[in-house]
């Protein structure tokens, strides 16, 4: 690559083999057409439990309060049929809890997503680098799902150590709108940090902001997407899930990660449900992600 990038074109590490592929850029660049992005499928599971305010407030980045109950939603899905990995799909296990940002000029109602683990390195590069999502390497198995027994399951794992299960029982088929994935409604927000280069220990950031959705219809964003026409549907249903505690030589780099999800205590679970949808490929390629300027930009 002896010229320099082009500026309206997405790239990531390496450079220099041109502009990167993913879910916002088809190969060569420029943005993917709602017609050759087909339709994806996917199943998508949560438990909203409340736990200890203290404690959450601990995972909190500058800005950020907890809003109303202490309420956190762990989420377990699996997309499938996905355009940009050519029909390819994977898992996702994330968490969320509902907060208030005050930036520099506005301030979001939301929920803030402080960890996503997903199963493919493809998706945790693209989101981590263009959308500033926290995403973590994990194995995760497709859904074990019985229709007929009302009963689903998922777990993730990595270097072969299960850190997290979930399991719906006796589930019932609902009408309307699905609460999840999220547990509080709003804007929902993320933490993009990337480190500065530095040879000693610490050198700051390079980048260090909150990112949330922004409306942008008509560019291929899922606030520009119409579901009519395509399969959905929603079930409530019994749940339980284990964060299992991990030793440094089990999980080497994120033991610490899950043992803070582990000790935040299940003092009562509020939700449990699941949802079936289908839906154009597109609709999962989130490009409407915007930084939020911080109140205190120094």
């Amino acid at each position: 690559m002896n010229n320099p990038p082009d500026p309206t074109h997405r790239y990531r590490m390496p450079t220099v083999f041109g502009p990167a592929v993913g879910p916002r850029q088809k190969p060569g660049g420029g943005m993917w057409m709602p017609e050759e992005t087909g339709t994806m499928n996917a199943e998508w599971m949560a438990i909203t439990y409340r736990t200890d305010a203290e404690r959450l407030e601990r995972l909190l980045p500058p800005g950020m309060a907890l809003r109303g109950e202490p309420v956190l939603t762990v989420s377990c899905a699996w997309f499938k049929n996905l355009y940009w990995l050519a029909g390819r799909g994977y898992g996702i296990l994330s968490v969320d809890f509902p907060v208030t940002y005050k930036g520099k000029s506005e301030t979001l109602d939301g929920s803030f997503c402080p960890v996503i683990w997903e199963g493919a390195p493809d998706a945790i590069l693209t989101g981590r680098d263009e959308m500033g999502f926290p995403k973590l390497f994990c194995d995760m198995p497709e859904i074990d799902w019985d229709r007929q027994a009302g009963a689903a399951s998922c777990s993730a794992s990595w270097f072969g150590f299960k850190f997290f299960d979930i399991a719906l029982t006796d589930m019932v088929e609902q009408e309307g709108a699905p609460t999840l994935p999220g547990s509080g409604g709003g804007a929902a927000m993320y933490y993009k940090y990337v480190p500065r280069t530095n040879p000693g220990c610490g050198g700051g950031a390079d980048a260090a902001y909150v990112t949330t959705p922004a409306p942008m219809p008509g560019a291929g964003t899922p606030d520009a997407i119409k579901f009519d026409g395509y399969d959905f549907a929603r079930w409530k249903a019994k749940g339980s899930f284990n964060w299992h505690r991990a030793t440094f030589e089990q999980l080497p780099t994120t033991f610490h990660i899950v043992n803070t999800l582990a000790d935040l205590p299940c003092e009562e679970i509020t939700n449990v449900e699941m949802v079936a949808f289908s839906g154009p490929g597109i609709g999962i390629a989130v490009n409407s992600i915007r930084p939020v300027e911080p109140a205190d930009d120094k």
